[in-house]
């Protein structure tokens, strides 16, 4: 397996590794340690790639992490981005690099062993070969999974299976941001991630990646799904609530509008399909159903509730990002 490749600069050669791990990270110290810690146990050896963290302006003690792996291993770089915006540091991360292959990871998410050698192993073996591999991303839950939680819900913690065995990704189906590497020269033919879209902060906008990977397949380009390329992601208590899904989902409907804004929908029939949908999903929805179930508190029907409030959610937060801005 190839594991680095030679730039030849006007001081020397020097040693370029073939894959950059970039991990954005925004005041997650203690997770991000887990994270960096799993990058040092990878089954191939440190000249094969390179850690770099991209601190978004981070107040905890995110530095000092940072650090202590910059001490004790050649291969990992620590770079302060002081813009807000994952976007933004996203593309700090992959400009940085010079590596072949941009692998990004959440900052709350441990790969497995073999994951930088798995995705060196498609991009080396896979013809044609992808702009994107993506994994598994299996769900590391703070408390238990609650029984009202549907499958259908499982998208907005960022839980991805696709399976035991490795392909292309399906037509409307991608890579997503917890576990995805791109091609870089993939990264700069398209110009990275917009940075108009993507989490701010605390903000739950979207769309970045959507728009990125929409852009690529316009393009001709490939998406290929590696079931050994797979990672385990924090889901905090937080989130287990069928508010925040609500307000999840709430976000995720306007960065589409957002996202079709951008790729250049008229206002017109953004306005008169957001509307028709918002009207369709209240008459969808049976007042009297709704109801009845609301008396009791079985998990089944919470669950219902919930998909219901998300469904409606969604719909009211394109409709919002159109008629509101």
């Amino acid at each position: 397996m190839t594991q680095s490749r030679l730039s030849e600069p006007a001081t020397g050669v020097n040693l370029i590794p073939a894959i950059a791990v970039i991990v954005c990270t925004y005041n997650r110290a203690d997770r991000l340690l887990l994270a960096l810690e799993a990058l040092t146990q990878q089954t191939l050896p440190s000249s094969a790639f390179e850690v770099l963290v991209v601190d978004n302006c981070s107040t905890d003690n995110t530095p000092a992490v940072c650090k202590v792996f910059q001490e004790r291993f050649d291969n990992f770089r620590y770079v302060h981005e002081p813009i807000q915006g994952l976007s933004k540091a996203r593309n700090t991360g992959w400009q940085v690099s010079q590596s072949l292959y941009i692998a990004y990871l959440d900052d709350d998410a441990i790969p497995c062993t073999e994951w930088v050698e798995a995705i060196l192993n498609v991009f080396e073996t896979v013809r044609p070969k992808p702009a994107s591999i993506g994994g598994p991303i299996y769900p590391l839950w703070e408390i238990p999974r609650p029984d009202w939680i549907t499958p259908g819900m499982e998208t907005l913690f960022t839980m991805l299976d696709g399976g035991d065995t490795p392909r292309w990704f399906d037509e409307n189906e991608y890579p997503w941001g917890a576990n995805v590497i791109y091609r870089r020269d993939a990264l700069e033919e398209v110009g990275g991630f917009c940075e108009q879209l993507g989490r701010k902060g605390q903000s739950l906008l979207s769309g970045e990646e959507t728009l990125l990977n929409a852009t690529l397949k316009a393009q001709g380009e490939g998406f290929y799904y590696s079931p050994q390329a797979s990672v385990s992601h924090w889901v905090p208590k937080e989130r287990i609530t069928p508010d925040w899904l609500v307000q999840r989902s709430y976000w995720q409907g306007y960065s589409v509008a957002l996202v079709d804004s951008i790729v250049g929908k008229s206002s017109l029939y953004q306005r008169l399909s957001s509307t028709w949908g918002l009207l369709k999903r209240l008459f969808d929805l049976n007042p009297l159903l709704l109801q009845v179930l609301s008396q009791t508190k079985s998990c089944l029907q919470i669950g219902f509730l919930a998909q219901a409030k998300l469904m409606l959610s969604w719909q009211w937060g394109y409709f919002s990002r159109v008629w509101f801005g």
